[in-house]
């Protein structure tokens, strides 16, 4: 048994399930849901998906199985029969309000350029500060007896 705490703070008792099982209880909800899954290399574990197939074109992507289902980045939760409850929410004669996703990837895009743009700035800030007081290259004893060697010469550097 898996304990999963939701956005809101709440502990959910999970009991993990095999892949076939989930995939039979899909199939009941909808025949042309799929289940999918691949690597998450940020976490180094699978991250379990549910796709809909449409006919001869590619399956579309609906959801991630993770803590956040909102937040692409969190942490994936185990294959728990939940999932099939989600996508069972999700259908299009659900009761549940959905969200457009052309909308919530542009906020997504929006967001993360923002996050971009704060980073750049603090390291710019950064690299400013520095500017003021570090020299480019430490002056070493070597580079200062050439400097004196080349002005005895006649150098004006």
């Amino acid at each position: 048994m898996q304990l999963s705490e939701r956005g809101s703070g709440l502990l959910v008792a999970e009991q993990a399930a095999a892949p076939r099982e989930i995939r039979d209880a899909l199939k009941r909800v909808d025949s042309d849901l799929v289940l999918g899954c691949e690597v998450d290399a940020r976490h180094g574990c699978y991250v379990w998906k549910v796709l809909l197939r449409q006919g001869d074109y590619p399956a579309k992507w609906l959801f991630d199985w993770r803590e956040n289902l909102e937040d692409f980045q969190s942490r994936p939760r185990p294959l728990s029969a939940a999932i099939v409850e989600e996508a069972a929410a999700r259908r299009l004669d659900s009761r549940r309000p959905q969200k457009d996703p052309m909308v919530e990837n542009d906020r997504m895009v929006e967001k993360l350029d923002k996050d971009d743009d704060e980073l750049h700035r603090d390291i710019a800030r950064d690299v400013n500060k520095r500017a003021g007081r570090l020299p480019v290259f430490h002056a070493s004893v070597g580079l200062r007896m050439s400097r004196d060697r080349m002005r005895r010469k006649g150098w004006k550097g």
